[in-house]
C-alpha cells in the first residue's frame, strides 16, 4: 500500500483505540515525519484522508485535533447524529424519528434530519451529512437500495451506523428491526384459528426488503405448521405493487384487481403487510360491496356473486378505524420504541467504537384482536 495510506491507517487505528481522545491534538507534522520516517507530503496526504473521514479537524495555526463525541461533566455527549428519512409523509417513519429525537435529548446528542427525496439521492445525501460533520448515522434505507455499496464502505471504515426497520444481510453493521417473522406468523395463526384456509398476503410497493421477507416467511411457517399447503400465488404482488402512503385511494382500479383475486383464488382472509395496505384494502372492500349493492338494485349480473366476507389481519404502528372494517387482528409496531432503541445503540457505538460487538436488536410486536 502507498506510504501515505499506511500512515493514515496507523493514525486511524490509534485514534479509534483511544490513544488520542476527542478534542486532543495530534502530534505536529514535523513530529509525525520523524515518527514514521516519511516525507512531509506523505504526512499531509495521510492527514487529508483523516480529515475527509471526519476523524480530525485542522485548525489554522494550531494543528490537527481529533473530532468525535466529547463527554461533558454531566455525562452528555457532544455528538451530531444524522437521521436519514426517505419519506416525510409516512407517519410510521415520523414516529421513529420522534423516538430517536427523545433519546437524543436524553443523551445530549444533536440530531440532524436529512431528507432523501428520491432513491437516486440517498447516497449523495448521506455523504453530504458525513462531510458536514455528522458523527453517526441512523438510516431508514430506501426500498430498492439504490446504492447499498455505500453502506459496505461505511462498515469497512468503521463509521458509526445503525439501520432501521430493514438491513443488508451481506454487511456487518448495527441494526434495529421488529420481529417481522413472528408478526407474520402470529397474524396468520389467528386467521387460521378463525377457520380460514385460503389466506393471502399482500405486500405494497416495497417487496425487496428484509422486513417484508420476514413477514412472508412467518406467514408461510404458520400455514405449513398447521398442514395448510403454501401457495405462492397467494403472495399477491400484483394488487398493490405501486401503493405507498402518498397514493392511498388514488388508484381507481385497485378494488377491481382485489375483487378478481378474491374471486379467482377463493380467498377468505388477507394479511396486509403494513397499515397503508390495510387501509387501501378496507377501502377497496367497501367499494366492492357498494358496486355489488348497486348491481343488485339495477338488476345487473356482472358482480352478482356472494359478498366477499373477507377478514383482514394487518401490521401497523397505530390503531386503525373499525367502522365498516373487515379488520380482525393487528400486530402493533411501535415506531417510537424503534427510534429510542436505535439511538441508544448508536450512542454506545460512537462511544465504544470497534470494541463493541455488532448490535442486532429485534423488537417484538404486540398482537391485538380487534373487537
Amino acid at each position: 500500500m502507498p506510504r501515505y495510506y499506511q500512515v493514515y491507517s496507523s493514525l486511524q487505528d490509534r485514534i479509534r483505540a483511544g490513544e488520542f481522545e476527542p478534542g486532543a491534538a495530534l502530534p505536529s507534522e514535523r513530529q509525525l515525519v520523524k515518527d514514521y520516517g516519511v516525507s512531509r507530503i506523505t504526512i499531509i496526504k495521510a492527514m487529508d484522508l483523516l480529515e475527509h473521514d471526519n476523524l480530525i479537524e485542522k485548525q489554522q495555526g494550531r494543528g490537527s485535533f481529533v473530532t468525535g463525541c466529547r463527554q461533558s461533566d454531566d455525562g452528555a455527549l457532544g455528538c451530531r447524529v444524522a437521521f436519514c428519512m426517505p419519506d416525510f409523509g409516512d407517519s410510521y417513519i415520523v414516529s421513529v424519528l420522534i423516538g430517536a429525537a427523545r433519546m437524543a435529548m436524553r443523551q445530549g446528542v444533536q440530531l440532524q434530519i436529512v431528507g432523501v427525496e428520491s432513491e437516486e439521492r440517498e447516497a449523495s445525501r448521506i455523504r453530504e451529512a458525513i462531510e458536514s460533520g455528522a458523527n453517526g448515522l441512523l438510516v431508514f434505507p430506501r426500498s430498492r437500495y439504490a446504492d447499498s455499496g455505500l453502506y459496505g464502505d461505511l462498515c469497512e471504515r468503521g463509521f458509526p451506523l445503525v439501520l432501521l426497520d430493514r438491513y443488508f444481510p451481506q454487511y456487518d453493521t448495527d441494526w434495529v428491526t421488529f420481529d417481522d417473522e413472528g408478526a407474520g406468523y402470529a397474524l396468520t395463526r389467528h386467521l387460521i384459528s378463525r377457520g380460514h384456509r385460503r389466506i393471502a398476503i399482500f405486500p405494497g410497493h416495497e417487496v425487496m426488503v428484509t422486513s417484508v421477507h420476514g413477514r412472508i416467511q412467518g406467514y408461510r411457517r404458520a400455514l405449513e405448521e398447521t398442514g395448510i399447503p403454501f401457495d405462492e400465488d397467494l403472495i399477491c404482488l400484483d394488487v398493490y405493487d405501486t401503493l405507498s402512503p402518498a397514493t392511498i385511494n388514488a388508484n381507481e382500479s385497485s378494488h377491481l384487481r382485489l375483487f378478481d383475486r378474491i374471486r379467482r383464488d377463493a380467498i377468505t382472509a388477507m394479511v396486509a403487510i403494513n397499515d397503508f395496505v390495510a387501509l387501501q384494502m378496507n377501502l377497496d372492500l367497501m367499494k366492492i360491496r357498494n358496486e355489488m349493492m348497486r348491481a343488485v338494485i339495477e338488476g345487473r349480473s356482472g358482480l352478482m356473486v356472494d359478498e366477499p366476507g373477507v377478514e383482514i389481519a394487518a401490521i401497523s404502528h397505530r390503531s386503525l378505524g373499525t367502522d365498516q372494517s373487515s379488520l380482525v387482528v393487528l400486530a402493533i409496531q411501535s415506531g417510537e420504541t424503534m427510534g429510542e432503541r436505535a439511538m441508544d445503540v448508536l450512542v454506545r457505538r460512537m462511544a465504544a467504537g470497534d470494541d463493541l460487538p455488532h448490535q442486532r436488536v429485534v423488537i417484538p410486536m404486540e398482537v391485538v384482536p380487534v373487537a
